[in-house]
């Protein structure tokens, strides 16, 4: 029997998961407390979500987008190419790790536990690093790449973000976060132009 899915089931589920996901970290909450927290069975969590980690990213995909939304807001106040490029950087590598009781790091948990069976679905991070990508390029007065480019570079700063949402989790390595933005924030900004040819001594 097909059993008719209720969107008001499916939001008491959401907003339980939300709120122990944010109380005990995904390894901390079990699919059983979200249920009771919802009050519904446990297997009718899977009537409207495929698996825990499924669930999980309809909690995390939000909040993260969501963030990032702000920080594009929070570069209009901001003067100066590289002043803008290390506010990219400190955000991503610094500010989110550091939030919400350390929420990010619950993505590290969630991937961790991953098996072939949750499939996984990179599209959070193809749309974080588009995003990312289009910032980087508008704090450039007169942008000297395609987007492919800037793409390569918020790869690169969210392949590094696993790290430093780890650091910050487990508070090592905290002092080598300063330098390493202003570092990459340099890389960033002195990027030459695909068209200027490095002139032989």
């Amino acid at each position: 029997m097909v059993q008719v899915k209720k969107a008001e089931v499916r939001d008491a589920i959401l907003e339980a998961a939300t709120q122990l996901f944010f109380e005990k970290g995904y390894v901390g909450t079990s699919t059983n407390e979200i249920g009771q927290r919802a009050g519904v069975a446990p297997s009718a969590i899977y009537t409207y979500f495929d698996t825990k980690l499924d669930l999980f990213y309809q909690v995390y995909s939000p909040w993260l987008k969501s963030r990032l939304d702000r920080l594009e807001g929070e570069l209009k106040a901001v003067d100066g190419h590289r002043a803008k490029v290390r506010r990219i950087v400190e955000t991503i590598w610094r500010d989110i790790p550091n939030e919400q009781n350390f929420f990010a790091n619950n993505l590290m948990q969630a991937v961790s536990t991953a098996t072939p069976a949750d499939h996984y679905s990179g599209e959070l991070l193809e749309w974080c690093e588009q995003h990312v990508a289009r910032m980087l390029k508008a704090a450039e007065p007169k942008p000297l790449h395609g987007l492919t480019h800037y793409v390569s570079l918020a790869h690169v700063l969210f392949m590094s973000f696993n790290g430093f949402v780890t650091g910050a989790y487990l508070g090592v390595r905290g002092d080598k976060t300063v330098p390493a933005i202003d570092a990459m924030t340099d890389l960033i900004v002195s990027a030459p132009s695909p068209d200027l040819k490095q002139v032989k001594g």
